[in-house]
């Protein structure tokens, strides 16, 4: 292991010879834990601890190694299970006596843990509770580095690794190069949710995090993105765009024969026939219309104009009143899987066919009996007269198409087996195809409809492989969209493509270089704002500024700034003016809880005194709307974890109850123990009800490793953490009178429990 370059102040060096001479005294089990932020000078300390440590090792008459450096492995990060692997590789020699001990350990890359999933990193806290087991197997020394966001959470998640630690050296953080190979900013895709969140007294108590996809779940702090940035009612689609029929297929089949005998056209002719024969059934109950055989009538003249071999256009022509029978369902409320894969199969056979036609037919004039049948399907699918006449340009039918594999990838329904990357893919080709065709000064609207439509795929397609490259994609198609649209005249589709370039910053912010980009995303928050209505847009206008809001907090866990923690709040309760209980309830809790969460933040890191307390009281206040809200709706409605908004608002009632400059009397200090009793205790019994649904019992290591399981678990021990706490203050502002009261609210079956921690 080579010693990095990196200069160390008087102070870090001061800390280093006090841990290096902790492991020299060779004692049993010892469990030490280095704190450095500064990946660079980690590194450094590192590698010149092994080296010297292995240097004393040099006499030696048994070449065995002293001190050993492990990677986690961030796939299994089990400490116990990387060292034991290491003993069994290399097995200690037979005759190494009593002067050659078993070596040291130190462990490295846990900072890594915040670029990967939930389970995994409760995985990791999980494995550090399990010390006991893994003390009495061997005797070694065991360093584990870590950067102070993992430290606290260490404390808190993991006690009872805490509670064997034989000492923590905490290293002053020094400037990172900024492009330095360990790139400060790789590791903050979820730091963000754990740095600057220790309290600046001595409680170290924090809130937990949402449990969400891609956020962590360590209970260090809650995350406002319960409700995280999505585009506003913007999805690609060609509803509101273009009443152009739906058609296209992004590559000519020109020199391919004609798609006549195609198996595609002979499947789609069965998936009809099928439709229409279930449908009949249900149309004998309830009065059959003309409407309900438009498809067959459809078909029917498709077979007459093979048959006598007509223009491709002509063919063409009838797959595209086909495709937007289907189509027109669709956007009535119906995006059932059958109907469509009858829309895209519809659609790409009319563009096969009028590629066809372009490329080879387009000189031969129709037949009297093909001419005699054209005006015939025009006459008589009335329904499409208007749109059925003249087929869009092939651009249109691209971004039709698009969006159609666009809405295919979102279904999620246990018949669809389609792949949703594949779609996005297919939907992605097709879009950038429409652009290539689009004349920008002839249909500036199409590649407006096209770009945007692009930006909304590549950032679903980011959500499942190449997050950065498919974000900045998507970054790239909402500016050009912008620079085509005119706010003054279409403000809405301005805002709206605003709105969701913020967002696509907003994610990329999450896995790198989160500063730059959520100052772009905030900035993009306020364009959209500047063009929505509030009067007129109400909803979108409210989406808009819990986005912004959202953005503010996230930049201010890396820019710590007072002000930016204001604008949150602002923002949050500008919001709540229109996401109301009464119109969108899950969106106005989801605003709450981010609302609290903003004001527990602003309590804990910048306000004293009285401002502080009246922060906390806002926090209060605004979780218990949440909760409240939250309790009436259906909890799968939830954009936010109300367990994780429950146990924050018990530590927000704890800290003002404990709040040195609280200036309330005794009784309003045990009503704010109560109260954070209460929810704590509410916590600790949905966990553990959790677990017993699933036949378990916090010890049981079965199946634990599940996230669900491991996550109830954890959560629930977090939970009587805090309830322990809260007892403890009980005694200390109210003496044994207040213990007792804490302790006659706790079921019987905690008792023990919280008995043998107090």
């Amino acid at each position: 292991m080579s010693i990095p370059s990196q200069k160390v102040s008087s102070s870090n060096k001061l800390i280093y010879q006090r841990l290096k001479q902790a492991i020299d005294l060779n004692l049993r089990r010892q469990i030490f834990i280095a704190a450095c932020d500064d990946l660079c000078l980690r590194d450094c300390l590192a590698a010149r601890l092994q080296t010297e440590l292995a240097s004393e090792n040099a006499g030696s008459p048994i070449d065995y190694p002293r001190f050993v450096s492990l990677e986690l492995d961030l796939s299994d990060p089990n400490p116990w299970g990387s060292i034991a692997a290491w003993l069994t590789q290399h097995p200690p020699p037979q005759n190494r006596g009593s002067y050659s001990p078993l070596p040291g350990f130190q462990i490295l890359g846990a900072e890594h843990l915040t670029r990967h999933s939930a389970a995994v990193q409760w995985s990791f806290l999980s494995y550090l509770r399990d010390i006991e087991a893994h003390l009495q197997m061997w005797e070694s020394t065991v360093l584990l580095w870590v950067s102070r966001p993992w430290l606290s959470s260490i404390e808190h998640s993991a006690p009872e690794f805490w509670h064997w630690r034989t000492g923590v050296f905490e290293f002053e953080g020094e400037p990172t190069p900024a492009k330095g190979d360990f790139g400060h900013f790789e590791d903050l895709e979820n730091s963000g949710n754990l740095r600057n969140l220790r309290d600046k007294g001595d409680s170290g108590d924090k809130l937990l995090i949402s449990s969400l996809s891609e956020q962590s779940p360590i209970a260090d702090s809650p995350s406002p993105i319960a409700d995280s940035p999505s585009p506003i009612a913007d999805s690609p689609s060609p509803i509101a765009d273009s009443p152009s029929p739906i058609a296209g297929s992004p590559s000519p089949i020109a020199g391919s024969p004609s798609p006549i005998a195609d198996s595609p056209s002979v499947e789609l002719a069965n998936l009809v026939l099928a439709a229409a024969s279930s449908e009949e059934l249900e149309a004998e109950n309830n009065g059959a219309s003309e409407d309900n055989f438009l498809p067959l009538q459809t078909l029917q003249y498709i077979e007459l104009l093979q048959e006598h071999q007509c223009c491709s256009e002509a063919l063409a022509l009838a797959y595209h009143s086909l495709g937007n029978y289907y189509r027109d369902r669709i956007l009535g409320g119906d995006p059932s899987l059958q109907n469509l894969t009858i829309a895209i199969g519809a659609i790409e056979q009319a563009i096969a066919y009028l590629e066809l036609d372009a490329n080879s037919q387009q000189n031969q004039p129709p037949t009297d009996e093909c001419a005699r049948l054209i005006s015939e399907l025009t006459q008589n699918l009335t329904q499409y007269a208007q749109e059925s006449n003249n087929l869009p340009p092939v651009d249109d039918l691209l971004n039709d198409l698009g969006t159609l594999y666009w809405m295919l990838s979102r279904d999620r329904t246990q018949h669809n087996a389609s792949d949703p990357v594949s779609c996005l893919e297919r939907s992605i080709a097709l879009y950038l195809e429409g652009l290539n065709r689009t004349n920008a000064e002839t249909a500036p609207q199409t590649r407006v409809r096209l770009n945007k439509n692009l930006g909304i795929a590549s950032a679903d397609l980011a959500r499942y492989r190449d997050k950065t490259e498919n974000l900045q994609q998507a970054v790239a198609a909402y500016q050009q969209a912008l620079l085509d649209l005119d706010p003054a005249v279409e403000p809405q589709q301005y805002a709206a493509a605003q709105n969701n370039l913020a967002t696509a910053y907003w994610n990329l912010a999450q896995d790198g270089e989160p500063i730059a980009y959520l100052k772009s995303a905030i900035a993009a928050y306020a364009q959209a704002l500047s063009c929505y209505s509030p009067e007129r847009e109400p909803l979108n206008y409210a989406g808009v500024q819990n986005n912004l809001g959202t953005a503010c907090w996230n930049l201010a866990q890396h820019e710590p700034s007072e002000p930016l923690f204001v604008t949150a709040i602002e923002a949050y309760r500008e919001a709540l003016k229109y996401r109301t209980r009464e119109l969108v309830p899950a969106a106005a809790a989801a605003t709450y809880n981010n609302l609290g969460t903003a004001y527990w933040h602003l309590a804990n890191q910048f306000q004293q005194k009285q401002a502080r307390t009246e922060s906390l009281q806002q926090a209060i206040t605004a979780y218990e709307a949440a909760l409240d809200i939250a309790g009436d709706i259906d909890q799968t409605q939830l954009t936010f974890d109300a367990l994780a908004a429950r146990n924050n608002l018990g530590l927000a009632h704890y800290q003002l109850a404990t709040d040195p400059h609280f200036a309330a009397n005794k009784v309003a200090q045990t009503s704010h123990l109560e109260a954070a009793l209460h929810h704590q205790l509410q916590v600790c019994a949905e966990w553990g009800q959790h677990l017993k649904d699933k036949g378990l019992t916090y010890g049981d290591k079965l199946n634990l490793q599940a996230p669900a399981n491991s996550q109830a678990a954890d959560s629930r021990q977090t939970a009587l953490s805090y309830i322990v706490k809260t007892i403890r203050a009980f005694y200390s502002e109210c003496g044994l009178p207040g213990q007792n009261l804490a302790l006659s609210k706790v079921p019987g079956d905690l008792l023990p429990e919280i008995l043998r921690r107090l």
